[in-house]
């Protein structure tokens, strides 16, 4: 039993001592200090104009008068309003339909895809074409159009525009 004694304590001793010299370790060295860069000249660039819409205010109403005639075209189509939004960097189209009567369900769905495409296609400058059948949608559009028919700017339907952005997902980008 004694010997046990001394085995654990010299052991134990030993187990202390490797601790301790492993602590002992030299300090990590600090990294030498990067070079200081040399002073540079920079070249000073040309301010970047604001990105505007590729078409004016007289133009989009043009468009859009255009791009309303081309959705009546499309089968089941009874009439159609179109509104350009030119606030944004690029022009974006909220189209509104009435269909005819016979369209219903699935059929709805695919027309509103077809004049999303067509007008996508009449009128490449568009950033998105957002089209809806919904009643209440449909007048807001038409009365946006009618505001501006007025002379009234696009600028005064700006928020108007917004909640219609938000409320039409477009499918055509």
């Amino acid at each position: 039993m004694l010997l046990n004694n001394k085995m654990v304590r010299v052991v134990t001793i030993l187990g202390l001592c490797v601790f301790m010299a492993g602590g002992c370790a030299e300090k990590a060295k600090k990294p030498a200090p990067s070079p200081t860069p040399r002073p540079s000249v920079e070249t000073p660039t040309p301010a970047k104009k604001p990105v505007s819409s590729m078409m004016t205010t007289q133009e989009a109403k043009r468009v859009a008068d255009r791009l309303a005639k081309d959705a009546v075209k499309v089968e089941g189509v009874d009439k159609a309003a179109v509104v350009i939004d030119t606030t944004g960097p690029r022009p974006n189209a909220y189209v509104g339909l009435n269909l005819k009567p016979e369209v219903k369900g699935e059929e709805t769905n695919r027309v509103k895809m077809e004049v999303e495409r067509k007008l996508k296609a009449a009128e490449p400058r568009l950033h998105s074409v957002n089209v809806t059948s919904d009643p209440d949608l449909v007048k807001r559009i038409r009365d946006i159009a009618m505001g501006i028919g007025q002379g009234k700017p696009i600028s005064s339907f700006a928020a108007e525009l917004r909640e219609l952005g938000r409320r039409l997902t477009p499918t055509t980008r």
